[in-house]
């Protein structure tokens, strides 16, 4: 690709940094199809029980079987699950449960109509050229005779010109590489700096083209463990990057590093090596420098992908093994966050020779974070799309269109939610026995706690090995601890959990099973998923209200647009809380019942809880509720968005409900709905279960 092209894509992701895309979020997709909030159940944070967890299935070779088959230990009664509600059962196909079409306003219709009618036609004109791809692939098998394909930068040799490479070109370089996204687009051109003094048996960091099953060309980078010799192996990170994003090259690490693991909880390439580990980046599939179509982590195509990259990594010399080197079986874990989060689960349950992995903001389903009861989570959806056609990804061809319908109309079509679903992993969680650590954020308004929670009921459910670690940070801005350095406390936990199970060092502690840090950045922690409940804070009001539905008039995002904050609604009707009279774990999902009756032109309603003291969203989290405004009296029950706050004595916490919200649909509708009834419950864990600074 030439140098026009890459300045091209330096232009077009600026364009997408500008509205805080690449940097603010690390960049992903979305989750499954949900269900109809006005009866939907709240059972699991009122409800426990005693159990006891069965042991893992081995991992399908038998040299890894000694790193999963533990019995994770019996869990003491009376306990709840963290924001459970109810068995997680989930299918490929989902369950047609389109809404009907919205009473909405004709000018919307219109524009609707004849997007979709673009849609239609540039899904016709594109589709016979990318049908290779878009057709189901057959079941994954572990890839032999890999081909990979040396990539020479064209001007490397600047580097290597007596006197004036090592003085003049190497600093530039180093420097082009401290720049996060723009030293990883320049990099095909420049590659790596090469450090005065380099010894001559030192491993060497290199780029290939892996070629996957169906002849697509993956752009891979290998960078050696800190200090690691010819000859001498090591085990390997596969770090994946945020949709949008190229592979990382920042080999001698970057001036964000520290940054973007507190924000996003992204340990940086240079605290792996240091700790021992090769890491290898890539490209995926349809962006940057690799080729094909992006099919958004689908265990079809981009798992294919990854289980090329292992196959070829297990015949590099520098790449330590598990067994028998005809296996192909590298002592290999992953890590990344959000797209890289979301493609370790779906190679996980294809490619069992995944030793550990460690998921980051990723998603349960597509179909639950970006449809939420039936409504549109356009904020994201089109920062998402804006971050593919900026960066000039190739995309499977319904996905811009079906981002535009959704942004319209507020819907998805139900071939838009299969689309979704197939791309899992909900699916396919039962086939994964690799010990997993989840790592989520409390502000992420992408991929809710929610999302990691389900992922971690279904492996805990199986008996896999999982740990559960939430944030300040992911998709979102971190409002109450502006200068939190969370990342500290993540990059120990990955570093711990990878040499526990990718270098088999069973001596490794790797903390508390349930790891979480508040609103104030206090680190707390649950020696067990299961917490102990202590009495739910309620709040009642049996009188009659009445909501006027104003569009736009609501929660607003970061500067009223961007989904990525939340604020007090101007226009809703609140239900406070009593005052807690001592410290008061509020952690998992609350629970909100009305009755309502009313007539507009809308199909959502909208909760979110409030902080009285600081007048701070929880979380930033929005719950959309959907409803029915034909003029008869109905019950609404839903689960609100999962919450991690800590109340001291004396605080209030306000639930609001309002009609309008920056992060769902764009345009709002008109009126009107009259509420009695409401009702909000808080889920509350036992303190003396709780430790204090766990970290």
């Amino acid at each position: 690709m030439g140098a026009a092209t890459y300045v091209g894509r330096v232009g077009g992701l600026a364009v997408a940094l500008g509205i805080g895309v690449a940097i603010a979020s690390g960049a992903a997709e979305a989750a499954a199809a949900p269900s109809d909030s006005s009866s939907s159940s709240a059972t699991a944070h009122h409800a426990g029980s005693a159990r006891t967890s069965s042991a893992p299935s081995a991992k399908a070779d038998s040299a890894k079987a000694s790193k999963v088959a533990q019995t994770i230990t019996a869990r003491p009664t009376a306990l709840i699950r963290v924001g459970a509600t109810g068995a997680v059962t989930k299918v490929r196909t989902p369950v047609d449960d389109s809404p009907a079409a919205p009473a909405d306003n004709p000018v919307t219709l219109a524009l609707a109509a004849a997007s979709r009618r673009e849609s239609v036609a540039t899904t016709q004109r594109t589709l016979a050229a990318a049908a290779t791809e878009v057709t189901a692939a057959a079941e994954p098998a572990t890839p032999t005779d890999v081909v990979a394909i040396p990539q020479t930068p064209p001007l490397a040799f600047l580097q290597h010109i007596p006197v004036l490479g090592p003085v003049l070109f190497t600093p530039i370089v180093a420097f082009i590489h401290q720049i996060p996204v723009f030293g990883d687009i320049l990099h095909p051109l420049f590659g790596y700096p090469v450090p005065p003094g380099t010894s001559p048996n030192a491993a060497q960091p290199r780029d290939v083209k892996v070629v996957s099953f169906d002849g697509t060309e993956i752009y891979v980078h290998f960078m050696p463990a800190t200090g690691l010799q010819n000859g001498v192996p090591a085990p390997t990170i596969l770090d994946g990057p945020g949709l949008g994003m190229p592979g990382q090259t920042s080999i001698y690490g970057s001036v964000l590093d520290g940054v973007f693991t507190n924000a996003l909880g992204m340990p940086s390439i240079l605290a792996l090596r240091n700790a021992g580990y090769n890491v290898v980046t890539w490209d995926p599939r349809g962006e940057y420098s690799s080729g094909g179509t992006l099919q958004i982590d689908s265990p079809d195509y981009e798992a294919r992908d990854v289980s090329a990259i292992i196959s070829w990594l297990a015949t590099q010399p520098e790449v330590e093994l598990d067994g028998n080197p005809a296996d192909l079986d590298p002592k290999i874990g992953m890590v990344g966050v959000s797209y890289g989060g979301g493609i370790q689960l779906v190679t996980a349950a294809t490619d069992h020779r995944v030793d550990a992995i460690v998921p980051t903001i990723a998603w349960n389903s597509l179909n639950t974070a970006l449809y939420k009861s039936q409504s549109f989570k356009s904020g994201w959806g089109s920062i998402l799309a804006g971050v593919l056609i900026a960066t000039l990804a190739r995309t499977n061809p319904k996905i811009i269109p079906a981002t535009i319908y959704g942004d319209l109309t507020g819907m998805l079509t139900q071939a838009d939610q299969d689309l979704l679903a197939e791309r899992g992993p909900d699916y396919l969680l039962n086939q994964i026995t690799t010990p997993t650590l989840f790592v989520e954020g409390t502000v992420d308004t992408l991929f809710t706690l929610q999302e990691a929670n389900a992922n971690a009921l279904a492996l805990l459910d199986k008996g896999v090995p999982t740990k559960v670690l939430w944030f300040c940070g992911g998709h979102g801005v971190c409002t109450n601890d502006l200068f939190n350095t969370d990342g500290v406390l993540i990059e120990k936990r990955t570093l711990e959990w990878l040499d526990r199970y990718v270098k088999g060092d069973a001596s490794v502690p790797t903390g508390p099973q349930f790891e979480w840090v508040d609103q104030r950045g206090q680190h707390l922690s649950s020696v067990s998923y299961d917490l102990t409940p202590a009495a739910p804070v309620v709040a009642t009001n049996t009188n009659s209200r009445v909501l006027h539905m104003v569009p736009f008039l609501g929660a607003g995002g970061l500067l009223g647009v961007l989904p990525i904050g939340s604020s007090r609604a101007l226009n809703a009707l609140n239900l406070t809380t009593p005052a807690v009279t001592t410290t008061t774990y509020v952690v998992g999902t609350p629970h909100l019942t009305f009755t309502y009756s009313g007539t507009g032109s809308g199909n959502h309603l909208y909760a979110q809880l409030v902080d009285n003291s600081t007048g701070q969203v929880l979380g930033n989290q929005v719950t959309p509720i959907l409803v029915t405004l034909d003029g008869t009296e109905k019950t609404a029950s839903v689960d609100l968005e999962m919450v991690a706050q800590t109340l001291k004595p004396g605080q209030k916490v306000t639930v609001q409900l309002f009609s309008s919200s920056a992060s769902y649909r764009a345009v709002g509708a008109v009126g009107e709905v009259t509420v009695s009834n409401m009702q909000l419950s808080l889920p509350t864990v036992d303190p003396s279960t709780v430790t204090i600074n766990a970290a």
